[in-house]
């Protein structure tokens, strides 16, 4: 907020996005307009690469076939590009997300990435936990240390490949180590201590700064948390966080609205508060109602939220194609597609053509 520069933009973007230009800093002013409009990017992970029942259809979006746009931002996973592997752990090729991250950028657009990633010694999977070293080792071995380096430059690699036909970088948002709060990956709160977390949040900057990789916001995003606290426990500091976010998501149906609408609202309270303290960018990093049950969760649900709490972005989660009920976001025919497309005719959230 402290840049005049950025103030004056407020108010220039309307419910679809304008094209801006590719570096980090004016994906920041992006992010900032968008507050300061009270707008909020709307985004859906994977949108481009399949859908509720298809896949590797090119130009294809369950977003834009319900609500008559694409998402004003795109979130996409690195799992598994930490091996050097060509597609992502859902089967999305990297090279197509590269491919959607440059036509995005020129829809006006912004993309995100979380890492799913498996640990580079044991070969296990995000969710395996049984091993409470798993982090430590990474940091305090010299073994664990150099897997943790090969697998970082193949991260490296690939956000210094994000560049457009003219050759200039395209910026975008990583939010890696996310959901720490909670204990269901190797990096969460009961499987690693609070210093060894913050050392692997900067220890992973150091690296991505030393090779160059200069195109990333960093979003810092926990679970669901009952006070600051608990939310700033973990926090690597303001030299390492560009985004404070949050990830609370919608369950049980009609009977989890009121904990959804609590729980949510706590947490995005606390993260637009230290946002504001910080001279930082706050966003609802991650959320959804699987299945969509509730018809009109959009405008129910969501749009309080987005209303109370200025958030520059908020990404629900995939529409997969092999689980039938695993979606969140309408496609054609679903009960929730006419309050969809209400949600994104509402000028406050930013969807791009």
């Amino acid at each position: 907020m402290k840049n005049a520069k950025l103030l004056l933009l407020a108010g220039a973007l309307a419910a679809t996005a304008t094209a801006f230009g590719g570096t980090r800093e004016d994906l920041r002013a992006a992010l900032i307009d968008a507050v300061n409009s009270g707008k909020t990017y709307f985004g859906h992970h994977d949108d481009t690469a399949y859908g509720h029942n298809w896949t590797g259809e090119d130009g294809r979006s369950d977003t834009k076939e319900t609500a008559g746009s694409y998402p004003g931002i795109m979130s996409w996973d690195l799992g598994d590009l930490e091996w050097g592997k060509d597609r992502d752990l859902d089967g999305v090729p990297f090279d197509l997300i590269r491919r959607e991250v440059i036509v995005q950028n020129k829809r006006g657009g912004l993309s995100t990435f979380s890492w799913h990633c498996d640990h580079p010694l044991t070969g296990l999977d995000s969710w395996k936990t049984a091993d409470k070293t798993q982090v430590a080792v990474l940091l305090h071995t010299e073994e664990g240390r150099a897997a943790f380096a090969r697998q970082l430059d193949y991260l490296c690699d690939f956000f210094n490949s994000l560049k457009d036909e003219n050759g200039e970088k395209v910026a975008v948002i990583f939010r890696p180590w996310h959901e720490h709060t909670g204990s269901w990956f190797w990096w969460g709160r009961d499987n690693c201590s609070t210093e060894d977390f913050k050392a692997l949040w900067s220890t992973m900057r150091a690296h991505f700064d030393a090779r160059g990789v200069d195109n990333v916001l960093w979003a810092y995003s926990p679970d669901r948390c009952e006070n600051a606290e608990m939310y700033m426990e973990r926090y690597p500091g303001d030299e390492y966080v560009d985004i404070l976010g949050a990830d609370v998501y919608h369950f049980h149906n009609e009977e989890g609205s009121e904990e959804y609408r609590r729980c949510a609202g706590t947490t995005l309270g606390i993260a637009c508060a230290e946002a504001a303290k910080r001279g930082k960018i706050a966003a609802f990093t991650e959320t959804g109602l699987e299945s969509l049950t509730i018809p009109d969760w959009y405008n129910s649900h969501l749009l309080p939220l987005l209303e109370a709490n200025p958030v520059a972005y908020v990404v629900v989660w995939r529409n997969a194609y092999r689980s039938p009920r695993h979606y969140y976001v309408p496609y054609p025919g679903h009960p929730a597609e006419a309050s969809f497309r209400k949600f994104a005719d509402n000028p406050r959230t930013i969807f791009v053509k």
